[in-house]
């Protein structure tokens, strides 16, 4: 209190110089890094022309102690403060200017490069980036996260701007504004357009876009992911998976072949569900801003490179959370086969006593629906089995089925396909597992006549919510009694009522009196 605001008017009261020997005799006597700059942070504060030369020794010091330092970004103090302090210190600096020639502390001379500068925009969006997602995942708050952390982040880059002449200020690109706002703002800039590939951006803000790029993205696939996978207590997280409202000849090769730009408009997006209306939109428009970002990212090999760069320096391919956007991507792009070996790596990396948390089981969720659509029977089957092993056996049995949401009147042509969220709770999934089953094994059953097995397969699980597929099951009886056979030694182990329409098949498998034991139970 008293004492120290003494001791403070007391050095104030020394001569510049004075003042001057003291701060670095004191930072001298630390060997504690952290003490130490603290120091010279009031140092820098007091004479910001020691910037130069005092302010990038310490960058360096902190740079190379966390480099050595293995602890994570939410708890390593050395990243902290020279994100938060040191570096927002050299950038706002009216002292250090870039292609000027100045000598360091030891004595060498060095020219400040725009490199050096887009080295401290890289040192800190890894950190904004890596601590926002890890304050969610360890439940740990920290004062930079979030909101704040993107709103340090762009003044940062705003300041490194004004030194590389980017002239970057009243542009639409600030974290106040709607994501597709900044988007725009990033096109307007760039003079982007998705349809002319390879681009290249102008010369004197081909580096400011790339960053701009990179910093909208990962704002804007976090925000998606979050509400999605940890959308707040007591609410289920959500998998994206595809529903194809129009069948036509040949659509699954042609599906494939379609880039994104030429049919983006045939797939729909129904968020409803995903919370309020509000933050449905909001969903929809933080992924496709995301993916607009990610294709702007890949536009020319500089970029591409650059970013890829990036990711591997962050360790950014290894977060599950991007790896959930990726494949997210990969689904609304229609490459399937993608998808599914995304969701499949993050899958063999959870471990075995986590995989029944619903965030976890979404990966399997996912995959059982990209095998169905992209032809794999087999898998699809075998992944819907293993995703029900995990379902708690209580809610096997429930009744409760939130229906899938139905697809709001179109004025134009109906999409060829519809993507939308599924709530992974148990009364959600085993229904989706059954039905994903059910609709892979039609198409065996019904153009391959030696596969019996799929028919009696079909039979048995047509009986699940009974009379739900009752359609399917007159088509089942329709194809048995053309086909004039029907062959499954396991039909009678699962034979239940509601079927006592067997004599329909016209066919003598059985005499009826048979299953009359069987008759009288309630169907489920």
């Amino acid at each position: 209190g008293g004492e120290q605001a003494l001791k403070s008017q007391m050095f104030k009261l020394l001569p510049k110089e004075s003042q001057l020997s003291t701060l670095q005799q004191v930072a001298g006597e630390y060997s504690d890094l952290l003490k130490k700059t603290e120091v010279l942070l009031v140092l820098l504060k007091i004479f910001p022309e020691k910037a130069p030369t005092v302010g990038l020794d310490l960058y360096d010091q902190l740079n190379q102690k966390i480099s050595s330092n293995s602890s994570t970004v939410i708890d390593d103090p050395y990243r902290n403060i020279l994100v938060t302090k040191v570096i927002e210190v050299l950038a706002g600096s009216q002292h250090i200017f870039i292609e000027r020639h100045i000598v360091r502390s030891s004595g060498s001379p060095m020219t400040l490069k725009t490199s050096h500068l887009c080295q401290w925009l890289e040192c800190a969006a890894s950190y904004y980036t890596s601590l926002t997602a890890q304050e969610v995942l360890h439940g740990k708050l920290h004062p930079c996260a979030g909101k704040t952390g993107w709103e340090h982040l762009h003044h940062l880059f705003i300041l490194v701007g004004d030194k590389c002449s980017w002239n970057l200020h009243h542009k639409q690109i600030g974290p106040s504004l709607p994501p597709k706002v900044r988007w725009v703002g990033l096109e307007k800039i760039s003079g982007y357009s998705s349809r002319s590939k390879p681009f290249e951006a102008p010369r004197g803000v081909a580096i400011a876009c790339f960053y701009i790029a990179v910093f909208l993205f990962f704002e804007t696939a976090w925000q998606y992911c979050s509400n999605m996978l940890w959308p707040g207590e007591g609410k289920p997280c959500w998998a994206m998976i595809e529903e194809r409202l129009v069948r036509q000849h040949g659509e699954e090769k042609a599906l494939k072949r379609r880039r994104l730009d030429d049919n983006a408009h045939q797939t729909y997006l129904n968020f409803q569900g995903c919370g309020s209306t509000a933050a449905s939109q909001k969903m929809v428009e933080c992924f496709l801003v995301a993916m607009e970002c990610w294709d702007f990212l890949q536009s020319n090999i500089t970029y591409r490179g650059e970013f890829t760069r990036l990711c591997q320096q962050w360790g950014a391919f290894e977060w599950a959370w991007l790896s959930t956007f990726r494949a997210d991507m990969s689904i609304h792009k229609a490459d399937h086969t993608l998808a599914v070996q995304i969701l499949q790596h993050e899958w063999h990396k959870v471990p075995e006593t986590e995989r029944s948390k619903p965030e976890y089981l979404k990966f399997l969720v996912q995959t059982v629906n990209c095998c169905a659509l992209y032809g794999d029977i087999k898998g699809a089957c075998k992944y819907a089995s293993e995703l029900i092993s995990f379902l708690p056996t209580a809610d096997k049995k429930t009744d409760i089925h939130t229906s899938p949401t139905s697809l709001p009147p179109h004025t134009n042509p109906p999409a060829i396909r519809q993507l939308r969220m599924l709530s992974c709770v148990s009364e959600e999934l085993l229904p989706f597992c059954i039905r994903m089953i059910i609709k892979t094994l039609q198409d065996v059953a019904f153009s391959d006549p030696s596969k019996e097995k799929a028919l009696g397969q079909l039979v048995v699980l047509l009986q699940y919510k009974w009379p739900k597929e009752e359609e399917t099951f007159a088509s089942v009886i329709t194809t048995i009694q053309k086909r004039r056979k029907f062959c499954f030694p396991e039909f009678f182990t699962y034979v239940i009522s509601g079927f006592s329409c067997l004599s329909l098949f016209n066919l003598s498998l059985t005499p009826l009196s048979l299953l009359s034991p069987l008759i009288s139970e309630n169907p489920r």
